[in-house]
């Protein structure tokens, strides 16, 4: 729950509703890192041009695999559970394999086994 005012998607309205409508989710919801933003779309906009040029760009030479590995890696050293939950889903998603992705974390206690991701390489193929 944010500590600040926003704005939720039934509500929003022109840029922000267009911007909303790139990542809206299940029952038009949009994640709170994302309404954080509603007050002033253009830091919205910038946002989302940040985040699919880091994970998404089509020039990127590293696996969208291996970027989601290293978010969901950084947000285990930041103790983010939110961001920790979002970038090993996405993880997930572009292995395609669950057992790959088991491989890398320990669903136990929602850590990450890091011996598994070659940190201090550039993966050929996942």
């Amino acid at each position: 729950m944010a500590w600040i005012k926003t704005i939720p998607f039934s509500e929003a309205t022109g840029k922000l509703k267009e911007l909303y409508k790139q990542v809206v989710g299940f029952n038009n919801s949009v994640d709170n890192v994302v309404t954080m933003h509603s007050l002033r779309p253009h830091t919205l906009e910038a946002h989302l041009s940040l985040y699919r040029a880091v994970l998404h760009h089509p020039d990127n030479t590293l696996p969208r695999w291996y970027l989601e590995a290293l978010g969901t890696y950084v947000s285990y050293l930041n103790n983010c559970h939110y961001c920790f939950t979002h970038h090993s889903r996405g993880m997930r998603r572009e292995l395609g394999s669950e057992i790959k992705s088991e491989q890398i974390l320990d669903r136990k206690s929602t850590r990450l086994n890091s011996s598994h991701i070659p940190l201090s390489r550039m993966p050929s193929s996942a």
